[in-house]
């Protein structure tokens, strides 16, 4: 990375200089080296980015940052807001800080020192010459090791902070399609989640032909799905309880045949599958814009109905500020319920609950583009101060809570 000088002034931009010589002339000194510098380079640029990260969250806010990063870095929504809050935390470690710009630290190092940092108090010099010289993987045992340490945890309130620090998360692979879960639990909850996916797999393997056998892998995520969507009788009214999956597709009425199958989210399925699931499940028909179906309720009703819910799932597929998925939205009225707004399919959208608080709190507004799909619109540049002073207020105290 260079700064050129033109006409007496830096150049107003960032650049990278690469070798010339074409990769298949280089000699394999030459590849190693250029290996190991584009290692440098690349902590260089991360922590020039994190420091322009946290100045223009100073100046305009973390919704505006993580919004820019999701539009005009095109990144996915977890990650933009994950830089956000790693550049913000770095503000706090200047030493991890320098060694990052100084291409020293690599960004995930840093990033773990930052999160280390959020959760509690550390020694930032007595980690700053492992961050140095540790993959990540093994800094991450480090820092943890560390933090106990600092903690003189007994026993229970190690265990009551692992608790409190139990998370799950599930996503799309945007590249493949592919649904990953993943989390983190205390040891307790952990331990009994093995034994009964374990006891599970057993079962699966008992059940499966020897000449075909399922990996391991697989048999897990056979054992897991199993467990997490079987259905159950109530023992009060005897009816069969299990979730219900949101399916969609056409009907061509001409040749009387179900066409372009897909999920809640625009995903497309076989419309063959499709007949199969019906064979196991409860059919939800809806017929948008017909009589049977009131899609506009008006003043009859604050929330929103089944099939308005249906009806929102598939026209916006997913929350209209970021894009989560529409399972953790909620229905939002674009004109307040409060103030004489109607619960009419085009007087709502999904929102997450995030972006559903920067409506009401920050003044965000839902917009409808000329294609007819909506979005989220930053508040006017007079009300950004004003906002942002109170963010950061709300910040401060939060910190000073921990």
């Amino acid at each position: 990375m260079d700064q050129t000088a033109i006409d007496r002034r830096v150049a107003d931009e960032v650049r990278v200089v690469l070798p010339t010589r074409p990769v298949g002339e280089a000699t394999l000194e030459q590849l190693q080296g250029w290996l190991k510098s584009t290692f440098r380079v690349e902590n260089q640029l991360a922590g020039f980015r994190t420091g322009v990260l946290a100045e223009l969250t100073r100046r305009e806010g973390v919704h505006l940052v993580e919004n820019d990063l999701r539009e005009k870095g095109l990144r996915p929504r977890r990650k933009a807001r994950s830089e956000v809050e790693t550049a913000v935390e770095l503000e706090e470690l200047p030493r991890t800080s320098e060694g990052l710009r100084e291409g020293e630290i690599p960004y995930e190092n840093a990033r773990i020192l930052a999160k280390a940092s959020q959760d509690g108090e550390i020694d930032e010099s007595e980690l700053i010459g492992p961050a140095r010289t540790q993959s990540p993987d093994k800094f991450a045992a480090t820092v943890r090791k560390h933090q106990q340490e600092r903690s003189e945890d007994d026993g229970m309130s190690r265990l009551e902070h692992q608790r409190s620090q139990r998370f799950a998360k599930i996503r799309i692979d945007r590249t493949d399609g592919m649904t990953v879960l993943y989390g983190r639990f205390d040891p307790i909850t952990g331990a009994l989640l093995e034994t009964a996916l374990s006891q599970k797999m057993d079962e699966l393997w008992r059940e499966e032909d020897p000449r075909a056998r399922c990996t391991p892998g697989q048999r897990m995520a056979d054992a897991l799905a199993y467990l997490v969507t079987r259905e159950e009788t109530d023992e009060d009214t005897g009816k069969v309880r299990g979730p219900r999956l949101l399916l969609i597709a056409d009907y061509d009425v001409v040749d009387r045949e179900l066409r372009n199958g897909r999920l809640g989210d625009g995903t497309p399925i076989p419309v063959e599958k499709i007949r199969d699931l019906a064979c196991q499940s409860e059919i939800l028909p809806a017929i948008f814009g017909g009589a049977s179906v009131p899609l506009d309720l008006g003043r009859s009703r604050r929330t929103a109905s089944p099939a308005q819910r249906v009806a929102l799932v598939a026209r916006d597929k997913a929350c209209v500020g970021c894009g989560a998925t529409a399972n953790w939205c909620q229905s939002h009225h674009i004109i307040p319920w409060a103030v004489q707004g109607n619960t009419d399919i085009d007087d709502m959208v999904l929102l997450c609950s995030r972006c559903h608080h920067k409506v009401h709190d920050d003044r965000w507004q839902v917009r409808r583009k000329p294609s007819g799909e909506y979005h989220l619109k930053p508040p006017p540049k007079h009300l950004r101060h004003a906002l942002r002073k109170r963010n950061n207020r709300r910040r401060r105290r939060i910190k000073q809570r921990k």
